[in-house]
């Protein structure tokens, strides 16, 4: 499989943890002086990571501009100022979000702090993408604004498919008797037979 293929290219580069250590050291010491602002950034509060919640604002709000700027193609500038603003809106719930992401990771070992690693640094890239396609709306190159959300849009999507592969596959923030729960917590699903393609 691809997504298999992917994740074993990442897991192999060790020359990410010469850049992932000391930054996970960085951020461990700031929480380790702050554990009300730790627990906060785990989620302790809601019983499960803040993350996963938090990158919904982002997300959602990106969802929207796309959907706005492609309305708003032609002479409809009605739609302009929606999509500016959700594109805004979007970048600061991804500000807020990245906090409880990076406290989430800085918990992660081995494979799972170098995926982790990429999937912070594509999120990096997304929100730089954002923050370029808001600058040029505002200087009124709307089509390049555009063109800059559209690729973040796009590039969202890969990032998120490691943040669900850091969840199921490697256990990042999941409680360690959430395996010993699972047998008793759902109905099993029969695996789906795989169509012939002949």
């Amino acid at each position: 499989m691809i997504g298999t293929a992917v994740l074993g290219g990442i897991e192999e580069q060790d020359w990410i943890d010469q850049i992932a250590d000391p930054l996970q050291r960085g951020i461990q010491s700031v929480l380790r002086r702050a554990p009300t602002v730790a627990k906060v950034l785990h989620g302790e509060f809601l019983g499960h990571p803040l993350h996963p919640v938090l990158v919904t604002i982002p997300i959602g709000a990106w969802s929207c501009a796309l959907v706005l700027d492609l309305a708003g193609i032609g002479r409809r500038r009605r739609f302009h100022r929606g999509a500016d603003a959700t594109v805004a809106i979007g970048l600061g719930g991804a500000l807020v979000a990245t906090f409880a992401g990076l406290a989430d990771w800085s918990t992660t070992l081995g494979p799972a702090k170098r995926i982790g690693f990429v999937h912070g640094a594509l999120n990096l890239a997304i929100a730089g993408l954002y923050g370029a396609s808001l600058a040029s709306r505002a200087i009124g190159l709307r089509p390049l604004g555009i063109a800059l959300s559209t690729a973040g849009f796009g590039l969202a999507g890969a990032s998120g498919w490691l943040g669900g592969e850091l969840i199921y596959r490697y256990g990042v923030g999941i409680g360690n008797d959430a395996c010993a729960r699972k047998p008793e917590m759902q109905v099993p699903v029969p695996e789906a037979p795989i169509a012939d393609a002949g």
